[in-house]
């Protein structure tokens, strides 16, 4: 590894790869909305931006599908059938999204805010009703105080950016996010985030300790106008719910000027399934400096046709290979990481090496949109607080041998700082207890769309998987991640009954209740609404 990676290692990015789409195809359904012409001339009517036509776009205008397009992270939603934006406003200023969230009231618009578009069901930039699509694209600062170890990001900054924009500064500050660099810095937080530093350093919204933030009203609010409820709920329950998020003020977290970094693949005749075993309750509980996120997928055995599963062993140490051999020889001796596969590098770097590039390409590499390839895919997630017997994951082997090579599992151990954090000290429930994360997916590569006959049939064994998982993972309720957001959940409001299906299910059944008594005193009509939001009810929840 010392100069180059080993090949598995770039099985995400490869398996990500987006299918190519036509954009005259594309362009060739897209006719000028109906009824848009009201909008666009409250929002001219509205402002003082001389520019505020070169920042507003509808069908009608060339640069309206490429805008729209850009973010779209999960490429399954560029099809023909995809519900686009009546208008797409790019603010540059403030005011402008004042004015835009007036007009979108004034005349019976939904809002739908994208940051960076990786949102799983793409509800940041589709709907099924008339909507308005605020694009952050031009709103992406970034100011780092290395002196005060904080960092002012605006809302549409990517993390990739936020990462580089650090390391400009100073080696040994960084974030503790995810490792995906096109995410945006917007919507990430609003769902709590985590990353290679959580067992460390907890999620990224336990570091958030300031927000400058837009209200129903177009009150622009900070953590102390807004109140510690309100700031309690954008933290995790979905900032979208409650108002528009205009930047975040971040606690940059101190991590030493080189960090060591490792890959091991595993396959089950080299004893994999009992190395996950033990992966299980040892990793949760070894020294807060070191992160291992696994990788399970099925791989054919050399040139035959026979399948075996490998599973990829991603660590990263806060700290020299002198500290982490030790460390493993006496907690974990049979993942057998030698020297010769460790690699010490700066944090930056590693952000490049767990999204499957060489730890030499340029950090730039980071802050370029365009390089990052997309999704085209389908996820679940899941929590698993008790280990998984032998049995289990023979089950879930076998199942993943019926698989056509499109599926993955990613897992994210927890542990340490997580478990010192209560419940409820914010809307992120998901904390002591916990031995891993899971997160399920199937991608539709080489296909057309997600409705085909091979797209359909992977849908159809990861919904399988999630029942074949069923016993291995919490309980009452099944836990899910709230950024994985997930529509096969269901989506009903109408009563806490019905919303609880899926609200108990991202935040357990305290943390729903009080953002949704939080929901009611901000936003009272529910017009930050989409799928899955926050619900307004008529009745008062002390009655439930």
């Amino acid at each position: 590894m010392k100069n180059s990676l080993p090949k598995s290692s770039v099985f995400l990015f490869v398996l990500t790869l987006s299918f190519s789409t036509s954009w005259a195809a594309l362009s060739s359904i897209l006719d000028a909305t109906p009824g848009s012409e009201d909008f666009i001339s409250c929002i001219k009517s509205n402002s003082n931006n001389i520019s505020v036509s070169q920042l507003t776009f509808t069908s009608a205008n060339a640069s309206f599908l490429p805008i729209w397009q850009a973010a779209v992270q999960n490429t399954r939603f560029l099809k023909p059938s995809t519900r686009r934006p009546s208008v797409i406003v790019t603010p540059v200023e403030e005011t402008l999204i004042q004015t835009t969230l007036f007009c979108a009231k004034e005349h019976g618009y939904e809002l739908r805010i994208r940051s960076g578009g990786h949102d799983y069901e793409g509800l940041s930039y589709t709907a099924d009703v008339p909507f308005v699509m605020l694009d952050f694209t031009n709103m992406r600062s970034i100011d780092v105080d290395v002196a005060n170890s904080t960092a002012w990001v605006q809302a549409g900054a990517v993390l990739g950016e936020v990462y580089y924009a650090i390391s400009q500064k100073t080696d040994t500050l960084y974030f503790p996010a995810g490792v995906c660099p096109t995410v945006g810095v917007g919507g990430y937080m609003g769902g709590a985030g985590y990353g290679n530093l959580l067992r460390k350093y907890g999620t990224a919204a336990d570091n958030v300790i300031d927000a400058r933030f837009m209200d129903v009203n177009g009150n622009i609010l900070d953590r102390k106008s807004m109140g510690e409820d309100l700031f309690w709920a954008i933290r995790g329950g979905g900032v979208s719910s409650f108002g528009i998020v205009l930047a975040w003020k971040l606690r940059l977290v101190p991590v030493p000027e080189k960090v060591t970094v490792f890959i091991l693949n595993k396959t089950l005749e080299q004893g994999a399934t009992e190395i996950f075993h033990k992966y299980q309750t040892v990793i949760p509980a070894i020294d807060r400096n070191l992160h291992i996120r696994t990788q399970v997928f099925e791989i054919y055995i050399g040139n035959t046709t026979k399948k075996t599963i490998n599973i990829m062993f991603e660590g990263i140490y806060q700290g020299t290979t002198d500290t982490l051999l030790p460390l493993l020889d006496e907690k974990f001796p049979e993942l057998g990481v030698t020297r010769e596969i460790c690699e010490e590098i700066k944090m930056i770097q590693s952000t490049l090496v767990f999204w499957g590039f060489p730890s030499s390409l340029p950090t730039e590499i980071l802050t370029n949109r365009s390089a990052i390839a997309k999704l085209n895919n389908k996820s679940k997630s899941d929590y698993i607080r008790k280990p998984i017997p032998i049995s289990g994951l023979k089950k879930i082997w076998k199942k993943f041998m019926e698989n056509d090579e499109s599926a993955l599992l990613m897992i994210n151990p927890f542990g340490g700082r997580m478990a010192d954090y209560s419940e409820t000290a914010i809307p992120y429930p998901h904390r002591a207890g916990v031995l891993l994360q899971v997160l399920k997916t199937v991608n539709f590569n080489g296909q057309a769309s997600d409705t085909t006959p091979t797209s359909l049939r992977r849908l159809s064994w990861l919904r399988s998987l999630e029942e074949l998982l069923t016993p291995y993972v919490s309980k009452n309720p099944r836990e899910a991640y709230s950024n994985y957001n997930d529509l096969d959940f269901g989506v009903g409001n109408a009563n806490y009954k019905e919303a609880s299906v899926w609200g108990e299910r991202y935040w357990k059944r305290d943390n729903f209740k009080r953002l949704i008594r939080i929901k009611a005193k901000v936003d009272p009509e529910n017009f930050f609404r989409r799928p899955q939001s926050i619900p307004v009810f008529s009745s008062s929840l002390s009655d439930i």
